[in-house]
């Protein structure tokens, strides 16, 4: 299952960067999680993206997908300062198999101002109610920070701590994934 897993991760990749604005690779021990995202358009009062990302974590037996819509901006007053809002569609499995898929409305926000040479921080927050929450979820609720570093104008590394918690129809909170993971972001 886990070379499965390699080989998939290592195909879906390859054909990615064929159409992809960006292309995330983040890792550690026990998980791993792939981002791809397109830029539909771009313009002097923002940016709107189509993103997917796939993760999974060994640990705690999760496979999960998103895929979403993101509108983010810069305030003209504060360079290297971003916002931005969107919606994402959660779907996947996870341990004692509780069958997930909810639509989630997330928040980002990220700053790296030109005079710090490359060095950046991010955040993110996304909540899918109850109300849009199928299947065997009641809930969920995903938090995100990082540190990140512009190693080149279109190549970014990073340190990033992710926590997705669920609530299940018939079992209490369960973090479904709680990982440091080391990556990086290219843009296309």
């Amino acid at each position: 299952m886990k070379r499965l897993g390699i080989a998939l991760l290592f195909i879906l990749m390859a054909t990615s960067v064929t159409y992809a604005e960006s292309i995330s690779l983040e890792f550690n021990d026990d998980s791993a999680q792939l981002g791809y995202a397109h830029v539909i358009n771009q313009d002097y009062y923002g940016t709107s993206l189509l993103n997917f990302r796939g993760l999974y974590n060994q640990d705690k037996e999760t496979k999960l997908g998103t895929i979403g819509f993101e509108f983010s901006g810069e305030p003209g007053n504060a360079p290297g300062l971003r916002f931005g809002i969107g919606g994402d569609v959660y779907g996947g499995t996870t341990d004692v198999n509780q069958d997930m898929l909810a639509l989630g409305v997330i928040g980002k926000i990220a700053y790296a101002p030109p005079t710090l040479g490359g060095l950046g921080f991010e955040g993110k927050i996304g909540y899918a109610p109850k109300i849009f929450s199928l299947l065997d979820l009641d809930r969920l609720l995903e938090t995100n920070v990082g540190v990140s570093f512009a190693i080149m104008p279109n190549v970014k590394v990073y340190v990033d701590y992710q926590n997705i918690k669920a609530d299940f129809e018939y079992q209490r909170t369960t973090h479904i994934d709680e990982n440091v993971r080391v990556g990086f972001t290219a843009k296309f």
